[in-house]
């Protein structure tokens, strides 16, 4: 996978600028320009595993105060280890 995004931001390196089409370039165009450099790339990964833990962490967050909330606070640890 790493290597089919380095090709990739290989390829959007060879545009010297942002793409040109008949009207002005759009900040999408800028912004994808941006994070296929091959020096942006690992930072993209990053956000994506940084962001998807942070989801994972407040979903068991949720259902610790839901547990909590009913009186079951002794079996916060059970569902942890499960």
């Amino acid at each position: 996978m790493i290597a089919l995004l380095h090709r990739i931001a290989l390829a959007a390196t060879e545009v010297s600028g942002p793409v040109m089409t008949s009207e002005a370039p759009t900040a999408w165009d800028n912004l994808r320009l941006i994070i296929t450099k091959p020096d942006n790339i690992p930072i993209l990964l990053m956000i994506i595993l940084v962001s998807f833990y942070t989801g994972l962490a407040l979903r068991d967050a949720r259902k610790h105060d839901r547990l909590i909330a009913e009186g079951r606070k002794n079996e916060i640890l059970r569902t942890m280890q499960e």
